[in-house]
């Protein structure tokens, strides 16, 4: 018998980032899941960077790369996966506000009733009364939460690899 495919969506900064600051951590956090046996699916896989950061000047690839498009991708992936990592690292919270699209696919998880973890030390968002009550894990590191994944799927995957 086959285990089935444990999805974590990883919902994080991007408009405003260079592609390390978008990229960088979600690519050692699919890592590290992959290493368990849990895919890590990230908003990025397929949408095109114009110029050196990602900015609003999409529309430029009518499949991946419209507003309509992104918000339909990230959408569907919030809805197949198990669960959602939000993640506001602290410096780039500070340089570029709050991720707007972050708040959208942590609010859109917990409508879904699909389990939320929030991961930032930064006390505009951990004291937000609405992604307050739209989280239900409140981590200040990556390394806590993949620990908290890791317990929360252990009798769902193959004990050997974790």
């Amino acid at each position: 018998m086959t285990t089935p495919t444990i999805f974590i969506y990883l919902a994080g900064p991007i408009l405003g980032c260079d592609k390390g600051q978008a990229n960088d951590w979600r690519k050692t956090f699919m890592f590290d899941l992959e290493e368990v046996g849990i895919r890590g699916i990230s908003p990025l896989r397929c949408e095109p960077l114009i110029g050196a950061v990602y900015g609003e000047n999409y529309n430029q690839d009518p499949r991946f790369g419209t507003s309509r498009a992104i918000k339909a991708k990230n959408f569907m992936d919030v809805q197949r996966a198990d669960l959602t990592l939000a993640y506001f690292p602290h410096d780039l919270t500070e340089q570029l506000g709050p991720s707007l699209g972050t708040v959208c696919e942590l609010s859109w998880a917990h409508a879904l009733g699909k389990p939320t973890i929030l991961v930032s030390t930064h006390p505009k968002i951990i004291k937000h009364p609405v992604i307050d009550a739209s989280t239900d894990w409140v981590l200040s590191t990556l390394d806590e939460a993949f620990d908290t994944i890791g317990g929360l799927f252990s009798d769902y995957r193959d004990p050997l690899r974790f």
